[in-house]
């Protein structure tokens, strides 16, 4: 779709050996959609799977081959490659868009993933965005509490949406950093010269430093629309601020050209040595990191479990507004059992939020809450054993 559409929903979702569902056609409605069922029968992975359609990735693993589903590869007589599809019908207001997910492999981690729009082959870089979803989950507690690299992938993802370019920058700057490793293993077993790593080192500044510069400006973005999102979710907790994190002190360069290219380049080259040593490299955007911290204190070190999950639902409910504003098409929101460890004020004051949006699903094992959620539900999706039955 155009920027601008306004409209977005799902209209249809089809799975094949996806996560748990061997075969699965669904349809769904405009609004709040309740998906209810038990733990461990395949609410989250509904919502994954719309998630991977928008973005092209899981937000539960980076190893794609966790999502086919197991049993598949017995199914075919354990010979050959296994192969799994996620597809929706997409609802804007240009028409109908389909939007495909396939997976090919073996149910490992390395199972090849291709994608296309309205049948045609997209790249990643141009296949994120044809759908716009931004979703809420438990795990998001991590973005405050978990290691640097869940929100390194998460300031991937976001920076991915917000400007195209990004993710091809990411993805050379990727094979930069694996080949300049190897050369550093090399370079210690002395069967290649340091003088050798002048070339590498000049081409990952130069990348990393537009990489960093977009990351940047991103969480600027972000943290100017989940201030006012946090004050009305957290109330006195104190005033949320997201802050980029380099793993150099650069300076306050964001420009993404020169002057950060070098500052990146020299603190590359003054850490050569270590890189040696280490065998891997220690400097650059693949090692950064964000802060979140709440009054000024890090969220991850002083916050309490209702403070740190409130940040994190401010950040996810910035992102939507952000996917809003870029374009006037608003993101379908997919809620993931966040709502049900909030007291009952904060709960409110999230859907509150939601309601203006053209769909929302909402994923629950809780049957109060489902009951709370009706009043307001277009549609109900009952979940268990891998079945998902409109009701």
């Amino acid at each position: 779709p155009q920027r601008g559409d306004g409209l977005i929903r799902v209209r249809r979702l089809r799975l094949i050996n996806f996560r748990n569902y061997q075969v699965l056609d669904l349809r769904l409605e405009g609004g709040v959609t309740i998906i209810e069922g038990p733990n461990g029968h395949g609410k989250t992975n509904l919502l994954e799977a719309v998630y991977l359609l928008s973005v092209g990735r899981s937000p539960r693993t980076s190893a794609d081959g966790e999502m086919v589903r197991r049993g598949a590869a017995a199914d075919i007589g354990g010979a050959g490659a296994v192969h799994a599809r996620a597809e929706a019908e997409v609802e804007t207001a240009r028409g109908l868009l389909r939007v495909q997910v396939d997976l090919a492999g073996s149910g490992t981690a390395r199972a090849r993933k291709t994608f296309s729009v309205n049948g045609v082959r997209r790249r990643a870089a141009d296949f994120v965005g044809a759908l716009k979803a931004a979703m809420f989950a438990a795990e998001d507690l991590r973005l405050t509490d978990g290691p640097p690299s869940v929100r390194r992938r998460y300031m991937d993802i976001l920076v991915s949406r917000m400007e195209r370019a990004y993710l091809r920058d990411v993805q050379d700057y990727q094979k930069l950093a694996t080949q300049r490793n190897h050369l550093l293993k090399a370079i210690r077993r002395r069967r290649s010269a340091a003088a050798e790593l002048d070339f590498w080192d000049e081409r990952m500044a130069s990348l990393g430093a537009r990489i960093m510069a977009a990351r940047a400006r991103a969480l600027a973005t972000l943290d100017e629309a989940a201030r006012p999102i946090h004050a009305r979710l957290g109330g006195a907790d104190g005033d949320m601020s997201l802050s980029y994190a380099p793993s150099s002190d650069l300076g306050a360069r964001e420009d993404g050209g020169g002057a950060m290219a070098a500052a990146l380049l020299d603190a590359i080259r003054r850490g050569r040595e270590g890189d040696i040593a280490a065998g891997f490299c220690r400097i650059g955007p693949h090692r950064d990191d964000l802060d979140v911290s709440i009054g000024g204190m890090s969220v991850g070190s002083y916050a309490s479990r209702g403070q740190a999950r409130t940040a994190a639902l401010a950040m996810r409910l910035g992102e939507a507004k952000l996917l809003a504003d870029a374009g006037g098409d608003e993101p379908v929101i997919l809620l993931d059992d966040v709502v049900s460890e909030l007291d009952p004020a904060r709960r409110r004051r999230v859907l509150d939020m939601t309601d203006g949006s053209e769909q929302t699903l909402v994923a629950t094992a809780e049957p109060n809450l489902a009951r709370e959620l009706g009043a307001r539900a277009a549609g109900r999706v009952r979940v268990e054993s891998g079945n998902a039955e409109r009701r």
